[in-house]
């Protein structure tokens, strides 16, 4: 049944009439996580626990509600139970390893989480003998197969649309893998393609023997541990060369994989400790394709408001309790200044999460009388918010990219705070590629300390906002054919030390 709304209604009726299936109470929980009713996806996942304890879906929707509430601590500890009830579950230790990542757990700990659903999971795919080098399409060029389950309407096309765009055809046979999907952008990304595979239906075992035949020479993952990785093909060594990219900014945990692309700023030097892939350090570790719909930046609204309103464009479930607790302290230290953030999406149950978030908003710290809290909207009335704010604050630990450029495109300067792990500095790295370093924090007080300086000098915001857009379409963030070169030098490195054809 497509209609999530329909088919909740439906098994609502059937569990009234087989109370005690815990798998129908699991469908229901999920089925509300779907359409946004979250606090009812929670209570559900609950009743499921009691009724079946030694169902690992029970836990595993529970965590998901949590941290969708803003409470990432017990959904680790629920994600641990569903793991012990099903410990061949290898989803359940993927989610795990990304959701101590993404709740700014110690290094150590992401990365022997990382190393344990590998072990478990993709070692034991391991092939004894290596995949030899992939059969040359007979033209001399050095076929890149592009794997992922997002060749639709998603943050990672901003990154790598202009990669495709400006890709040397004369050198490289562009051949993607995709596992996702379709949207209606599909097919305009499939046109920019050589060779186009629809792999969702494929097994990792038939994924892999698919990448095989298609004498790939060197693969790029661009999925990581998100919705819809095919890690466990990759696992299987199909190319000579593989590696993992944007999509998922950390490691995959993988020793099949031969290197992650990154940069200096994503990961200084040291990071190597916390990565099982070596590091392959780009000049920076991507570009940027401004969206269309983005308005011009106009005047600072500080000019005309006579206050100064912070914003973050970032989905609401990367606000942690420590980036709260910052902002709290902000608003305190400027006098009438503003907040605005983007609420949940809940288009049938908005109002029960914006009031759990304002709750959590005043718990923090955070006078919620000054708050702006906004549903979610079209693409151009999003980018249209840019008019309404003066400057834009990143999360942490886990930045935003995407919201950065876009920030930064709209004419606002955006407050950063690099942490240790890759996907805690992407929002950095973004900002050093746009030449603009100087609104990276290295702690929290500083974080405060650079928003404050900037709220305090209304004429410099204007003056920035004014000059960042030309000074990004020149910068490296914007150098779409320079960084595919720079790419593909490091691709073309990579194949030929790898082994002779």
């Amino acid at each position: 049944m497509s209609n999530p709304l329909a088919e909740l209604a439906d098994c609502t009726r059937q569990l009234a009439l087989a109370p005690h299936d815990g798998k129908l109470w699991c469908r229901v929980g999920f089925l509300y996580l779907q359409v946004h009713e979250v606090e009812e996806g929670l209570n559900t996942f609950l009743a499921a626990q009691q009724i079946a304890p030694g169902q690992g879906d029970a836990y595993y929707g529970e965590s998901i509600a949590r941290l969708k509430l803003g409470e990432p601590d017990a959904a680790l500890a629920a994600l641990g139970r569903a793991m012990r009830l099903a410990p061949h579950d290898q989803r359940l230790f993927s989610a795990y390893a990304y959701l101590c990542q993404a709740t700014g757990q110690a290094p150590e700990t992401v990365l022997a989480a990382y190393r344990d659903w590998a072990r478990r999971f993709a070692e034991p795919l391991k092939p004894a003998k290596r995949e030899a080098c992939g059969r040359r399409p007979g033209n001399g060029k050095i076929r890149i197969g592009y794997l992922s389950a997002d060749f639709r309407q998603h943050a990672l096309m901003n990154f790598f649309n202009p990669v495709l765009e400006h890709h040397d055809r004369t050198q490289f046979e562009i051949v993607a893998f995709f596992a996702g999907t379709a949207d209606e952008r599909t097919a305009t990304i499939r046109q920019r393609f050589d060779h186009w595979n629809d792999v969702a239906r494929l097994n990792d075992a038939e994924l892999a023997a698919l990448i095989r035949r298609r004498g790939i020479d060197l693969l790029v993952d661009l999925s990581g541990h998100t919705d819809g990785s095919r890690l466990l093909a990759v696992a299987r060594q199909p190319a000579p060369v593989q590696l993992t990219w944007y999509g998922y900014n950390g490691t995959t945990g993988l020793s099949a994989m031969d290197g992650r692309l990154t940069d200096a700023v994503m990961d200084p030097p040291g990071n190597e400790a916390w990565s099982v892939e070596p590091l392959v350090r780009l000049p920076h570790f991507a570009c940027f394709e401004p969206p269309a719909e983005a308005p011009e930046p106009g005047p600072a609204p500080c000019q005309t408001n006579g206050y100064v309103t912070f914003g973050s464009l970032n989905n609401a479930q990367k606000l942690s309790p420590a980036t709260l607790h910052c902002w709290g302290e902000l608003l305190h230290a400027v006098p009438h200044s503003r907040l605005l953030l983007i609420g949940p999406h809940a288009p049938t149950a908005g109002q029960a999460l914006a009031d759990h978030l304002l709750t959590r908003l005043a718990a923090s710290g955070i006078p919620v009388d000054r708050v702006d809290l906004l549903p979610q909207q079209s693409l151009a009335d999003f980018l249209a918010l840019g008019r309404r704010i003066d400057i834009a604050l990143e999360p942490f630990p886990l930045s935003g990219a995407v919201t950065t450029a876009q920030a930064l495109w709209l004419g606002l300067p955006c407050i950063t705070l690099a942490g240790r792990l890759p996907a805690e500095r992407a929002a950095a790295a973004i900002l050093a590629a746009a030449g603009q370093p100087q609104w990276i924090a290295t702690s929290t007080a500083d974080y405060q300390r650079l928003a404050g300086e900037l709220a305090a000098d209304p004429a410099r915001l204007q003056e920035i906002r004014a000059g960042l857009r030309p000074g990004l379409a020149a910068s490296p963030l914007l150098d779409h054919a320079g960084f595919t070169r720079q790419l593909e030098a490091c691709f073309r490195q990579l194949h030929e030390a790898a082994r002779p054809c």
